[in-house]
């Protein structure tokens, strides 16, 4: 019901013919349908759940690598405690009166921000006035942030976090979370906490404290400002990062505490602080490299906020209706046009891809990919195989159906693309052939039933192998009979020399059964045929549980007409106008006269079917150039001079039938001429 729906809405669409022919929705092509809609919501369902979660992580961590390094970074400094900075301070970690050193350095430089991604968590036991200093440097600064680290709760949510000492609480001081949680599905760090809701408060992250700080604001303020793209409970948002490693300038920290670097580098830059030496343990996995300081995941962060390049993902109705849409098309290609769907199919996986990677690339939009190629891939396959099943069965079928009547080679080209048979029925301009038995009752009361079935059937043999071996359809036996037809299912332009050259060599092959039944005492079998040209009706006739793959129409009954109309001549093929005229350069002939069949009104002139071109023997030709003049004459009632022709033309062929016929007419219309409205076409009184 569905289907016949569809087809109603797309018979009534104002659309082009062929494309109304494409979009038609067959059984088959339903039950495609039917299952790729089935695997478009099993794709769906993945969406749904997140499956698959860390293939597409990994697929936006490829489009990391491809984009490559972003231009023009955010104003901000890496300053590191390194190996150098160990080696020449000794081991971590320092007295906090060196730090102190470095914020009043760096505020003396005028720096916007300096950020500590430093966990100053414990007090220093031999040197408290380390731990003051270190407080008092911060709040005369006003620019400083320090790092705090939020356990999680069994909730899931931030618990009670690790806070600096007591001596850095101050007013003018910030405290900033450093919690970067990695994936659980394969321990890359792709997103960073914003804020961290505790204590009914906004608990700014690293960066976003320091950008406060640089801005001269506060991180409430600041979160509304940006807009920010939160995806979760925990305020995270996808890092976009500006590049691979030291995408930021890094200083030394020693370098920077003795002055081996200009302070006016630093002007107007927010500064981040942290540990690179290996022994600090800080560095993560990331998109873009697997070792990655953590102290410079804040950077990129920081350049997200300055630069507002956020990565944004897009509306999930988008990732549902790509999925939709491309598991359905898939699945109707696949259906429809099988032998080019594979390639559009994979157009579409290249093309959706390259689509993710340009907007990810220029818009910072983040588009699912592998759940969409899913249904690509699926929808295609399934309906792929299915297809193949269907069909392999649809070609058995046409193979047991027609390879009874058709010659192997059209079977495999129908066989090969089924389309080019129509069902039902069409009308093709096609070529007919009838041909009978001369006189086979007689035969039949000769011989005894036995030798009758075998000589039958050694005959029916050898006459439809040479339909067969001009790609001709046996279209049935009626008795003795043998009905033939060419230009459907195939498309044969030179049907008619196909259908003439057959009856040729089937009198050829006739000539040598005569032989071999007379050398076995067998009565001896003659054979009439008819041929015509024109248009017919050709497809599948019949009932739902037993048809025929056959031709009907006027023109079908006129080459049967004219297989009867040798018995007149005692000619063996007779062929119409139209047939001639279509082969003539193929075959020999000579026009016999003009007939008018009984129950037509339009006399019909018929040719009768000797050779292959230029085959014709010196006797023929003569006989059959007076034949033709005395037919022009005897239509001109010029019968003394036609009676002259037709005598010459026995002449040259003495047991001539037709020429015979002739002369016995124009003595008969010489001694009694016909009437006046005579119109010298020969009526014939039955079938």
């Amino acid at each position: 019901m569905i289907r016949q729906s569809l087809n109603k809405i797309r018979a009534h669409a104002r659309l082009p013919p062929k494309v109304k022919h494409f979009l038609k929705i067959k059984k088959d092509t339903f039950r495609s349908l039917t299952l790729s809609f089935l695997v478009t919501l099993f794709a769906l369902g993945l969406l749904v759940f997140d499956a698959f979660k860390g293939m597409e992580n990994r697929i936006v961590d490829f489009r990391f690598q491809k984009r490559g390094a972003l231009s023009n970074p955010a104003d901000v400094a890496i300053i590191t405690a390194d190996e150098k900075s160990i080696k020449e301070l000794g081991r971590w970690p320092w007295p906090r009166h060196i730090h102190a050193q470095l914020i009043d350095w760096l505020t003396q430089a005028n720096a916007k921000a300096i950020a500590f991604d430093v966990l100053f968590t414990e007090p220093d036991k031999d040197r408290p006035w380390s731990d003051k200093k270190l407080g008092l440097s911060a709040a005369k600064s006003k620019k400083v942030a320090f790092g705090m680290l939020f356990h999680i709760g069994k909730d899931g949510l931030p618990a009670q976090p690790l806070k600096p000492i007591p001596e850095l609480e101050h007013p003018d001081v910030m405290f900033g979370a450093v919690n970067i949680f990695p994936e659980t599905i394969d321990g890359v760090c792709r997103k960073v906490p914003v804020w961290l809701p505790f204590e009914d408060k906004v608990v700014p992250s690293l960066s976003l404290a320091a950008l406060s700080i640089a801005e001269q604001t506060t991180p409430e303020k600041l979160i509304e400002e940006l807009d920010l793209p939160v995806e979760d409970d925990w305020n995270e948002i996808t890092v976009n990062f500006v590049g691979g490693y030291q995408s930021f300038p890094y200083h030394s920290f020693v370098d920077v505490l003795h002055n081996r670097v200009d302070p006016s580098f630093f002007t107007d830059k927010i500064v981040l602080i942290g540990g690179t030496a290996s022994a600090l343990f800080d560095f993560k996995a990331t998109p873009v490299s697997g070792y990655f300081p953590g102290l410079e995941i804040h950077a990129n962060m920081l350049d997200n906020y300055v630069n507002k390049r956020f990565l944004n993902r897009v509306s999930g109705f988008w990732n549902v209706f790509a999925v939709v849409f491309f598991g359905m098309l898939c699945g109707f290609l696949a259906s429809r046009a099988p032998t080019w769907a594979g390639a559009v199919s994979t157009g579409l996986l290249i093309g959706y891809f390259v689509l993710c990677q340009i907007l990810f690339s220029r818009y910072f939009l983040l588009l699912d990919y592998f759940i969409p190629a899913i249904a690509i891939i699926s929808s295609y396959i399934l309906v792929f195989f299915y297809r193949f099943l269907t069909e392999k069965k649809e070609k058995r079928w046409i193979k047991d159906t027609f390879s009874q009547y058709m010659s192997p080679k059209v079977v495999e080209v129908i066989t090969t693309d089924p389309s080019r048979l129509k069902l039902g029925g069409e009308e093709r301009d096609m070529t007919v052939l009838f041909s009978d038995l001369a006189g086979f009752t007689s035969i039949a009361e000769s011989i005894n039933p036995s030798d009758l079935v075998s000589t039958l059937n050694e005959y029916l043999t050898e006459m439809s192998d040479v339909i067969l071996k001009h790609d001709g359809v046996l279209d049935k036996y009626i008795g003795d009979a043998i009905m033939a037809f060419w230009n459907a299912p195939l498309n044969q332009p030179l049907h008619a020399n196909m259908a003439c050259l057959t009856a040729l060599d089937q009198i050829d092959r006739l000539h040598v059964l005569q032989e071999k039944f007379a050398a076995h005492d067998l009565p001896l079998i003659d054979c009439r045929i008819g041929i015509n040209s024109g248009h017919m009706i050709v497809g599948n006739m019949g009932s739902s549980t037993r048809f025929d793959y056959t031709v009907m129409g006027d023109n079908v009954n006129l080459a049967s007409r004219l297989e009867g109309a040798n018995k007149i001549f005692k000619t063996h093929i007779m062929i119409s106008d139209t047939t001639y005229e279509a082969a003539k350069n193929d075959i020999e002939t000579r026009p016999l006269d003009w007939l008018r069949l009984k129950g037509k009104a339009v006399p019909l002139l018929v040719h009768e079917l000797v050779a292959r071109k230029n085959e014709l023997t010196p006797e023929q030709k003569k006989a059959f150039s007076f034949y033709q003049e005395g037919l022009a004459q005897y239509k001109e009632k010029k019968f003394k001079q036609a009676l002259s022709k037709f005598k010459k033309s026995l002449e040259s062929l003495p047991n001539d039938v037709p020429s015979k016929m002739f002369i016995q007419r124009c003595e008969g219309f010489i001694a009694a001429p016909p009437p006046p409205e005579w119109d010298g076409v020969y009526v014939m009184t039955t079938k």
